[in-house]
């Protein structure tokens, strides 16, 4: 792990959230955007959500089943994708989408899965850990900061006490519309 992490925000929004978007954008530490979708036919909501993530340069990335969010990606002109179906996506991915879009992948819960991610090329990967105290960083997650490049995504760190923990060992918080504020309070300045 880099001296010099500090975690961003990665604001997770379900496609029925985007109009929230314009006034989430205003969020301290906000890096990315990820709409979820549930098929094929969110493109014009995708392309002003695009847009509005435009404005502010951050990026914005599609999720939900992985076809369908490497559709909605390219009719939108999103910066990337989501990924959730196979830990070596991301060559499919860039295939589809081109070389310089962001693949993100979430492989489930085996290190194995994670690993493989990383290793075929996702630019970072979630991780979705057991947390067993709340003033402790689980295992997985200090494992990874220490021996893995790849960034990570901590996807269930969505209160500020998590996210301070958080703050000098992940690249990325997730969280959602309505934590985003209290998570952001937490994170140190760039």
């Amino acid at each position: 792990m880099a001296d010099s992490v500090r975690a961003q925000l990665y604001l997770s929004l379900d496609i029925a959230e985007a109009a929230r978007l314009s006034s989430l954008l205003d969020t301290p530490h906000l890096a990315c955007v990820r709409l979820h979708i549930a098929d094929d036919s969110a493109v014009d909501v995708a392309a002003t959500c695009r847009a509005l993530c435009h404005e502010r340069n951050i990026p914005l990335l599609i999720a939900g089943p992985d076809d369908a969010a490497v559709a909605v990606a390219r009719g939108a002109e999103a910066d990337g994708v989501h990924l959730t179906g196979s830990p070596k996506a991301a060559p499919w991915a860039r295939r589809e989408l081109g070389e310089d879009i962001i693949v993100g992948i979430d492989p489930g819960p085996s290190r194995h899965e994670t690993l493989i991610a990383a290793e075929t090329g996702a630019d970072y990967v979630s991780l979705s850990p057991e947390w067993d105290a709340e003033d402790a960083l689980p295992a997985e997650l200090t494992w990874w900061a220490a021996m893995i490049e790849t960034p990570m995504v901590v996807e269930n760190a969505r209160s500020a006490a998590r996210a301070g923990m958080l703050a000098n060992v992940a690249e990325f918080i997730a969280t959602g519309a309505d934590e985003a504020a209290d998570v952001a309070a937490v994170l140190p300045a760039t």
